[in-house]
């Protein structure tokens, strides 16, 4: 669930009903869906009733309720394709693609420089992997996935040279699949070694190399299925030497002071081949986590007593070994916005640690980087200025400008014995830019193996950042990104997005696909609600289990303020959730329906009360709680959209989106929210379910069409919704 990315691939239409419009072609009157079977079930939780009228739609292995999630997808997207202005959007995102040429999808760069990159050219689906030695050579295409299996079945998912570039892993995953299958490649000879790494769970950190490159490690997970109720859990670490069968290194049979649990992820990380450490993180779906370290040696000789490092309650954030023994870290404990600290890694001492760089008054302290010169961090402060800093070994700092402002700064380097420093600045309206930062001239020099595509037709587009009261007075940073000749007429299509789970932080990000609903008229709110990260850990926990409401709450009141302002109005606005966010998107419209003219959630949570018992529900309860005690079974029901439908209520058109494959949110999930809110709803308004049968959780591995089509679908479904006569069908 805990996702902010979100893909959706179309797949075969099949016409199986009429098309009826009314004859002014204005109407939002169709045809009725395919009505679900009900089998009701009553649940009794610390004495409270609950009924759940659409139980028998978790059952998938029943054909009546596989038959109905059929018809479902073929409704939702025969009305999807007869939207005449869908057409335009897809082919304005295919030109930003078309005009640049060729695209990254991945890009790894090696101490020694030489550069690894996945890209696709010109009208190519699917990335092919190449490399250069330096930008002056010639580019020599290493891999083409199709040569794996089946052309586009599979696509390169994720790609990791060893540190002097000789070797490179090379994941491939299928289309709708989470999990990945890896190879090695000798990268002189191109020839594939004899060493498959198989079920690889690549999106938490990828795959490590042993410092002398003599294997790899990664996460594995023992099931294959995302619809098994056992999927994501019993994960674990497994080393792959070359030339050696795979053996377990950190699991939850693993002796360590805390109990790994079968829910908990157990990673391993690495950093600097010179610290000799080996880094056990219990991971999940918490904010911080257990963390462990060993010597590499000790790991690989499988003589290994893992140490505790930190506790959850120490609330590290990040966190570097240096060969000199030292242990730099990032913590928000007894503070707001963060601070770096240092103590010793043999013998830690958290409660007399010298303090490296304070908290700030105004701004949050996001990361830092160690280099052979110094240390550098980033701050940010209101979500869209970003700044950088650089600190002296004897303590002297001082600001560094890099050459174009930016809400976003990231900074990566090779370590304490490296003076290498990449920083890469981006921000809403601008593409990110790649520098080489030299310390000594003070001098930022351009990446030039990454282009910088210009983008003309957004130049007029303006960004503003404001903080607005919600229901108990709290102030709540949103973002508005619109033209800046904008008549505020309060007329003007209007999408609002938000997610607040997990304590994630959505950084400014430049994502065209978004902005072309403002090139095309419209206006675009974030709203940073709590429950998220934008203002440090409290924040987090001001919508977190019983503090929940406070989300949706907040994103009703940035709904209400734009209209308050001028901005928009009821019949302009459209609310837009994905994964986790649909907990927001799908309490805010059932709380208030007449706020919003169109809602559209991506592989949605939004029966939360049941959420426990899905693969990744164990997870969750980290996050929002569980039936098992009482004030949390509260708060899930009450963040449960799916039993606050009710009857006779005229709710927003919707529509919702779900893959068969999603293990993290399956897919009966948002059926059953589906379900009930077409026999509820009061209103002559569409409620369409697009179920996609080959993807899983928000499109994973889909590929570029079909994120055209997912946001070609939601902006097309809303401006159809608000009236506009692009967007209308016709008979």
């Amino acid at each position: 669930m805990k996702s902010i990315l979100f893909y959706q691939g179309l797949f075969s239409i099949h016409i199986l009903c009429l098309f009826i419009v009314s004859c002014d072609n204005k109407s939002n009157t169709i045809n009725k869906p395919p009505i679900a079977p009900s089998v009701s079930a009553v649940d009794t939780y610390h004495g409270q009733q609950v009924e759940d009228p659409y139980r028998n739609l978790e059952n998938l292995k029943d054909s009546t309720v596989l038959n109905w999630l059929t018809e479902q997808g073929d409704y939702a997207f025969d009305y999807l394709e007869n939207i005449p202005g869908k057409k335009k959007i897809i082919e304005q995102l295919q030109s930003y693609d078309k005009k640049q040429n060729f695209s990254y999808t991945s890009f790894k760069r090696t101490k020694g420089g030489i550069h690894f990159y996945s890209k696709t050219i010109g009208d190519e689906k699917v990335a092919k992997l190449y490399y250069r030695k330096d930008f002056e050579d010639e580019e020599v295409l290493l891999y083409d996935p199709s040569d794996y299996a089946e052309k586009e079945q599979y696509r390169i998912s994720y790609i990791q040279p060893d540190r002097n570039g000789k070797k490179i892993v090379i994941c491939l995953g299928e289309k709708g699949q989470e999990l990945s299958q890896g190879l090695i490649m000798d990268v002189a000879t191109k020839q594939i070694l004899p060493l498959k790494l198989k079920n690889v769970l690549h999106s938490f950190i990828g795959v490590r190399w042993l410092s002398d490159s003599s294997g790899v490690f990664y996460l594995y997970s023992p099931i294959t299925d995302p619809t098994d109720k056992n999927f994501l859990l019993d994960t674990k670490t497994v080393l792959c030497k070359i030339g050696q069968n795979p053996v377990t290194i950190f699991s939850k049979d693993s002796k360590v002071e805390n109990n790994i649990n079968p829910e908990d992820f157990p990673l391993i990380y690495n950093y600097d081949a010179k610290d000799g450490y080996l880094f056990g993180v219990v991971g999940g779906s918490d904010s911080f986590y257990d963390i462990y370290y060993a010597k590499e040696s000790d790991v690989v000789s499988n003589n290994v007593s893992w140490k505790l490092l930190f506790k959850k309650e120490d609330k590290i954030k990040r966190f570097r070994a240096t060969s000199e023994g030292d242990l730099i870290y990032l913590s928000s404990k007894d503070v707001v916005h963060n601070q770096i600290l240092r103590t010793s890694m043999e013998n830690p001492d958290l409660v007399n640690a010298e303090i490296l760089v304070p908290e700030k008054k105004d701004a949050t302290i996001i990361t830092f980087a160690l280099t052979k010169s110094g240390l550098f961090y980033t701050t940010l402060k209101n979500g869209v200025e970003a700044k950088l800093y650089f600190v002296t070994h004897r303590g002297e700092e001082k600001e560094i400008i890099p050459p174009r402002q930016s809400g976003n700064i990231s900074i990566g380097s090779y370590g304490p014995d490296s003076d290498f420093l990449r920083v890469i600045t981006r921000g809403t309206t601008s593409p990110s830019v790649n520098y080489f930062y030299d310390v000594y001239q003070n001098e930022f020099k351009r990446d030039l193996f990454i282009p910088v595509n210009e983008y003309p037709q957004f130049d007029n587009i303006v960004v503003e950042q404001k903080e607005i009261p919600s229901h108990d007075g709290v102030k709540v940073p949103i973002t508005i990104i619109r033209d800046k000749d904008l008549n505020r007429d309060g007329d003007t299509p209007t999408l609002f997005f938000g997610y607040g789970s997990y304590g994630q932080m959505a950084r400014a990000s430049f994502n065209p696909n978004f902005l072309t609903w403002v090139h095309n008229g419209g206006i675009l709110v974030f709203a940073h609600v709590r429950g998220d990260g934008y203002k440090g850990e409290a924040w987090h926990k001001a919508g977190f289990k019983m503090t929940k409401p406070n989300t949706w709450k907040d994103m009703i009141a940035t709904t209400e303020y734009m209209i308050k302002e001028g901005y928009t109005n009821p019949d302009k606005t459209a609310l837009w959730g994905s994964s986790a966010g649909g907990i927001l998107a799908g309490r805010a419209m059932t709380d208030r329906p007449d706020l919003y003219k169109a809602v559209i959630m991506t592989s949605p949570a939004l029966n939360m009360v049941r959420s426990e018992i899905q693969p990744n529900g164990k997870n969750s309860i980290k996050e929002f709680g569980t039936v098992a005690i009482k004030e949390e079974f509260e708060a899930l029901l009450e963040m449960d959209s799916y039993h606050h439908i009710k009857k006779g209520v005229e709710y927003p058109a919707t529509l919702v989106t779900g893959g068969m494959k999603d293990g993290r949110v399956v897919i009966w999930d948002p059926a059953k929210f589906v379900a009930k809110l077409q026999a509820y709803n009061a209103a002559d308004t569409p409620i369409l379910f697009a179920v996609k049968t080959d993807e899983g959780h928000s499109g994973s591995n889909s590929g570029k069409m079909a994120a055209y089509e997912l946001y070609a679908n939601t902006f097309s479904f809303a401006l159809w919704q608000m009236g506009y006569e692009e967007y209308q069908p016709k008979n």
